[in-house]
């Protein structure tokens, strides 16, 4: 068995919560230097635990012959505080509300497709190589 988890993808609210008036404005990618100081905070928590966690089901599985991966999207996803639609996302129920979780723009998700396709990718071709097959 294979088993794949995704890291924490971040949101992007500034100037407070969802609920609380924060919005996304940015139109262009974070500097690195943004990014530390993000990754550093909650966002690099959340992602933490989850490596650390998928670490531990990793050697677990070990045991039974299954397979653990992270596809690490959360540095990545961090840098992009542009791919979120904004108050751009057309919802006629909440006028004014901004949408900093979602991915709707291209580019990022984009990423995490490309990121997907080459984790599988390799899992089929070692599963090829394996002995047993």
């Amino acid at each position: 068995m294979f088993t794949l988890l995704r890291t924490f993808s971040p949101a992007h609210f500034e100037g407070g919560s969802w609920d609380q008036g924060g919005g996304c404005n940015r139109t262009r990618p974070f500097t690195e230097d943004e990014v530390i100081d993000r990754a550093n905070g909650v966002d690099g928590e959340y992602r933490k635990v989850q490596v650390e966690e998928i670490e531990r089901a990793r050697k677990e599985g070990e045991r039974w012959g299954n397979k653990f991966e992270v596809l690490d999207i959360t540095k990545a996803m961090l840098m992009r505080p542009d791919g979120h639609p904004g108050l751009y996302w057309g919802n006629k129920w909440m006028k004014g509300y901004n949408d900093c979780i979602h991915w709707c723009l291209p580019g990022p998700v984009d990423a995490w497709n490309e990121l997907l396709l080459y984790m599988l990718r390799k899992q089929l071709d070692e599963h090829k190589k394996s002995p047993t097959n």
